[in-house]
């Protein structure tokens, strides 16, 4: 949707369980040599400033990222899951600079010599600050850049080259209609691509319960239909019940890398426990499926 703009958000609960699984991932794919293809389709800006006005407007950057970086430095007592610390410690690096890494940042610091990667972004705003801001790392003919709509733009990237790699699906859901294109999406991914690992973002909302359900069974019934690992890994930051605004995220991811659901049964109760709104009322919560191993 033209009106979303991801720096309102930057850094809040949803990207810190979208990151710290995004950044697992990548960390699976640079245990081989062989090169590998990234594309991100809905990149935003890819890098975001953490006292931006629209961060501040909202306060989700402050309750995220921020907290918890004040948490792991300040309690001594606090016991941080070893997985996650790849993504804490590029977290540390970006807020020395007071900013935080989007998707396309975070992968552009695992990209190598071969790896290519291809991000997409409808925005008009957001593709020129993205142009800019990706630019600065990559100068070859590794990266890409689409102002596209994500949908129609997977059609002709699908299978990439090379075929190793991931995609990464994170719409706003701010359009009815993207909860059936997700997995319209990636059942094309999935034939095209057989062997790409599938990462899905998407968030918990108590009024699109009966979307939700549908997509999720949807994705579970397309991974177990083919010799396909599935995970679904959700973080619950505040009561089901709540009526307006996410009570969390979750991410739902097909061809999963060896030994992803044990590294997020450590870190999702990490995140719950730290990142929960008010935990004397909603002590934070979170769910994990697994399917195929």
């Amino acid at each position: 949707m033209l009106s979303y703009r991801h720096a309102f958000h930057a850094g809040n609960h949803a990207d810190i369980l979208k990151h710290s699984l995004l950044t697992l991932v990548l960390q699976s794919l640079h245990k081989k040599e062989k090169p590998f293809s990234l594309i991100d389709t809905h990149a935003g800006a890819g890098l975001y400033i953490l006292d931006d006005e629209r961060a501040l407007k909202t306060g989700e950057t402050s309750l995220g990222i921020i907290s918890l970086l004040e948490k792991i430095q300040n309690q001594s007592d606090i016991k941080v899951p070893e997985e996650i610390l790849p993504y804490i410690n590029l977290c540390k690096k970006y807020q020395k600079e007071n900013k935080y890494p989007g998707s396309p940042e975070i992968m552009v610091n695992y990209l190598r010599d071969k790896d290519k990667i291809q991000l997409i972004e409808l925005h008009n705003t957001e593709i020129d600050i993205l142009r800019v801001n990706m630019k600065k790392k990559v100068h070859d003919g590794r990266l890409g850049i689409h102002h596209r709509n994500a949908f129609d733009a997977i059609k002709g990237l699908l299978p990439p080259e090379p075929k190793r790699g991931l995609l990464l699906m994170d719409p706003s859901y701010e359009v009815d209609s993207d909860y059936e294109n997700v997995v319209e999406a990636f059942k094309l991914a999935h034939k095209k691509w057989s062997s790409g690992i599938l990462c899905l973002w998407y968030p918990l909302l108590k009024h699109r319960e009966t979307e939700l359900s549908m997509m999720k069974s949807s994705l579970r019934e397309l991974a177990a239909n083919t010799p396909t690992s599935f995970l679904c890994a959700e973080l619950l930051v505040d009561s089901p019940e709540k009526e307006m605004g996410l009570y969390g995220s979750g991410m739902a991811v097909i061809n999963m890398p060896w030994h992803l659901d044990d590294q997020m049964k450590n870190i999702l109760p990490f995140l719950a426990k730290n990142l929960a709104v008010n935990p004397e009322i909603f002590p934070g919560d979170f769910n994990l499926i697994v399917d195929n191993v």
